[in-house]
């Protein structure tokens, strides 16, 4: 069987001469100025298709548009919407409060655990290869398919997760996972820690992997014991990116919507509705758009403030980190 040819010189040569001529155009264009013509399209498309309706949104929040009130036809009524959100509507304030139990438990849990789960792995490097295929399986599924399988497994008069706390004696015959207010928001976190737990082993696995030996060989020479090399050398190096795994999986959880909306529905009653459920509801069930679209706004602007705050974290722990690494 006979080699492959190697191209020719002058291939080559052709080859270097457009990519140089495609320079020379590209920078003629912008001498004359012409080069945020050809932007232009993409640009235009990004107001059309995220600014538009943004904008749009804002200007339904000042308006009484309902399709289920008659009269209510998108008339002027100022900061009304504003005023009903945050001073007479408590059902969106018990939204707001659960969707931060939900956060605060769910995130909390799968960075103790992912971050855990990690470090383990990191030690036995030849091992973690064999097992992370299986730990990312949840997180490759789609959250209507994780929220379609675990409504099948929990549910009350079939499921095989019920049907074994009911045999273990944890559950009373009558209760279910999903249909008891007490426990549905716990259900609805552990089953979130199960599909996400693993985006935090990867991140952080990977993270942990790339450190430097450097600092941890320095320690290990000065006598340090293990415990010392974890919280003065590891969290030191690995805050970056803790920081930012927790800015995602914040703002991911707090947009929850797929799996509560397909295992619970925000039920029973209100214990599992989220605020991205409530705000489903007023928009879609109830036809408020103007009230709606006030409720989906305060969802951005908390989401903002989330980004700003892990954004200024995240700056600071990088700088302190390069002051380190400098003094060294």
């Amino acid at each position: 069987m006979s080699s492959p040819r190697a191209p020719h010189p002058r291939s080559c040569l052709v080859g270097l001469a457009g990519l140089s001529g495609l320079a020379r155009l590209g920078s003629s264009l912008a001498e004359r100025g012409l080069g945020a013509a050809f932007l232009f399209p993409a640009v235009f498309l990004l107001l059309l298709l995220l600014v538009g309706p943004f904008l749009y949104t804002l200007y339904l929040g000042f308006t009484d548009l309902s399709y289920s009130t008659p009269g209510q036809d998108g008339n002027f009524i100022g900061l009304a919407n504003y005023r009903r959100l945050l001073f007479e509507d408590g059902v969106f304030w018990h939204s707001v409060a659960t969707t931060l139990r939900f956060v605060a438990a769910a995130v909390s849990v799968e960075m103790v655990l992912g971050f855990a789960i990690a470090m383990l792995l990191a030690a036995q490097v030849q091992r973690s290869r064999l097992i992370m295929p299986l730990v990312l399986v949840p997180m490759m599924l789609a959250p209507v398919a994780v929220g379609l399988l675990w409504k099948l497994v929990l549910q009350g008069d079939f499921g095989m997760v019920t049907y074994s706390l009911r045999a273990l004696g944890l559950l009373g015959a009558e209760t279910s996972p999903l249909g008891d207010p007490a426990l549905a928001l716990t259900t609805m976190v552990l089953v979130d820690i199960w599909q996400w737990t693993p985006f935090v082993v990867l991140v952080t696995l990977a993270g942990l992997l790339g450190l430097p030996r450097a600092p941890f060989e320095a320690a290990m020479m000065d006598g340090a014991s293990r415990r010392r090399i974890f919280f003065d050398v590891t969290l030191p190096l690995m805050r970056p990116i803790l920081a930012m795994v927790l800015l995602l999986r914040t703002i991911d959880a707090f947009k929850e919507f797929d799996k509560v909306f397909l295992m619970t529905g925000g039920g029973p009653g209100t214990s599992t509705e989220l605020l991205s459920i409530y705000v489903y509801r007023v928009n879609f069930r109830n036809w408020d758009l103007g009230y709606g679209a006030v409720c989906a706004f305060m969802i951005y602007l908390v989401v903002l403030l989330l980004c700003k705050v892990f954004y200024g974290a995240l700056s600071r722990a990088a700088t302190s980190h390069g002051r380190a690494g400098a003094a060294r």
